[in-house]
C-alpha cells in the first residue's frame, strides 16, 4: 500500500485465491463494505413473512374495496332509477292535476250555464202561474156572472107564470099585454145568457192567446 491511502486490501480465499475488491457506492464513498453491510443488514426469514402477511392483508383490503365500490355503484344505480321513477310518478301527477283542473272548469261552465236556464224557467213559471191564477180568476168571475144571470132569468119566469095567471084569470083583449111582456123577458134572458157565454168563450181564447 502506498502512502497508507488505500483502505480495503486484497483478502485471501479459502482456495489462496484473491478475493476482488468490491465497489462501494459513491453515497458510501468514505465507509467501507463492512461498515455499509453492517447499516444495511439483509432481511431475515421472519421480516420476509411480515412483509408477504402485510402484502396479504393489502390485496385482501383491495379486494374488499373493489367489492364496496360495486355494492356502492349498484345502490347508486338503484337509486337513480327510483329518482327517475319519482320523477315520472310527479310528471304524471301533474298531468292529472291539470286534466282535473281542466275538467272542473268545465264543470262549473256546465252549473252556470244550469243554474242561468233554471232561473229563466222558474221565472217562465211563476210567470204561468201568475197567468194561471188570473185566468181561474177570471173563470170564476164569469162564472158568478152565470149564475147571476140564471137567477135574473129565473126570477124573469116567475114573472111570466104570474103574467100568464093573470091572463087565464083575465082574458080580455086588454090582457095580451102580459103575454108580450113575457116574451120580451124571455127574449132578453136569452140573450144575456148567449152574451155571457160569448163573453166568456172570447175572454178564454184571448187568455190561450196570451199564453
Amino acid at each position: 500500500m502506498e502512502n497508507g491511502d488505500e483502505t480495503l486490501a486484497s483478502a485471501a480465499a479459502p482456495n489462496g485465491g484473491a478475493v476482488e475488491e468490491e465497489q462501494v457506492p459513491a453515497t458510501h464513498a468514505g465507509k467501507s463494505y463492512a461498515a455499509v453491510v453492517a447499516e444495511n443488514p439483509a432481511p431475515n426469514g421472519g421480516e420476509i413473512e411480515d412483509l408477504r402477511a402485510a402484502k396479504q392483508e393489502l390485496e385482501e383490503k383491495l379486494v374488499e374495496a373493489r367489492r364496496e365500490n360495486q355494492a356502492i355503484a349498484a345502490e347508486a344505480h338503484r337509486i337513480e332509477g327510483i329518482f327517475m321513477q319519482a320523477r315520472e310518478e310527479v310528471t304524471l301527477a301533474e298531468d292529472a292535476a291539470a286534466s282535473s283542473e281542466k275538467e272542473a272548469a268545465e264543470l262549473r261552465a256546465e252549473l252556470e250555464r244550469l243554474q242561468a236556464a233554471f232561473k229563466i224557467e222558474k221565472g217562465e213559471h211563476e210567470m204561468d202561474k201568475r197567468k194561471h191564477e188570473e185566468v181561474t180568476k177570471e173563470v170564476e168571475a164569469v162564472r158568478q156572472e152565470k149564475l147571476k144571470l140564471e137567477e135574473e132569468i129565473k126570477a124573469l119566469k116567475a114573472s111570466a107564470a104570474a103574467a100568464t095567471t093573470v091572463k087565464d084569470r083575465d082574458a080580455s083583449p086588454e090582457a095580451e099585454a102580459p103575454k108580450e111582456v113575457e116574451v120580451a123577458w124571455q127574449g132578453m134572458a136569452a140573450a144575456a145568457a148567449v152574451g155571457a157565454a160569448v163573453t166568456a168563450a172570447v175572454l178564454l181564447a184571448y187568455l190561450r192567446l196570451k199564453r
